[in-house]
């Protein structure tokens, strides 16, 4: 008959090599991503009146580039981005610090994108869920919409559809779009157990 302390032996090595595995299989992008698709919502074939781009974090110019993609396939008409008026380098031509709206809106520019179909929404101060915040600032716009793009990396597209759709009801169709797929993103290297941590407190609170 095994003893208690062999059996919990036997427990510990078995934990330790289950722990080990998981390490190792998600250090590789293909099977993060792999963790991501229940966290992944993608319309690959999204149309609306406007893009907009989720904001903050190292894969917004992911979303960028992804939203530049659908303006020149005519998919979209015009590009709204959050008014991000924190400083974020210096820029040596116009020789002052820009904001990271006006980094935005040049990478933009550097994708060949006209300068009069970007638009900026208003920061909305009084809602302490960011991407929540995003849909209101968009909902809370003077021009109402029918139909919107949302353009973020693919551990965010659930997220951000829930907060969209919560905020315009059926006042407006709304369609996700990934920047990348799951395997990608700059976000694939992030923990990706706090995106299911953060898509249950919205599924609550937002």
């Amino acid at each position: 008959m095994v003893d208690v302390a062999t059996k919990w032996k036997r427990r510990f090595w078995l934990v330790l090599i289950a722990w080990a595995v998981v390490t190792l299989a998600s250090s590789f992008a293909s099977v993060r991503g792999v963790l991501i698709q229940p966290l992944y919502v993608h319309d690959g074939d999204a149309r609306g009146e406007i893009a907009y781009v989720m904001a903050d974090g190292p894969a917004y110019w992911e979303r960028l580039f992804a939203a530049s993609d659908l303006y020149h396939f005519h998919r979209v008409e015009q590009i709204y981005l959050l008014e991000e008026l924190n400083s974020s380098s210096y820029n040596f031509v116009r020789r002052q610090n820009d904001t990271r709206l006006q980094r935005a809106i040049d990478y933009l520019a550097m994708r060949g994108v006209p300068a009069d179909v970007i638009h900026s929404v208003p920061v909305q101060p009084n809602v302490w869920l960011g991407s929540r915040s995003e849909a209101a600032g968009v909902a809370n716009l003077p021009r109402k919409f029918t139909s919107i793009v949302v353009v973020t990396s693919p551990p965010h597209t659930r997220r951000s559809k829930l907060c969209f759709q919560r905020e315009f009801g059926d006042d407006a169709e709304i369609s996700v779009y990934a920047a990348t797929g799951p395997g990608q993103s700059v976000e694939t290297h992030f923990p990706i157990w706090l995106e299911y941590a953060k898509l249950v407190v919205y599924w609550v609170c937002a």
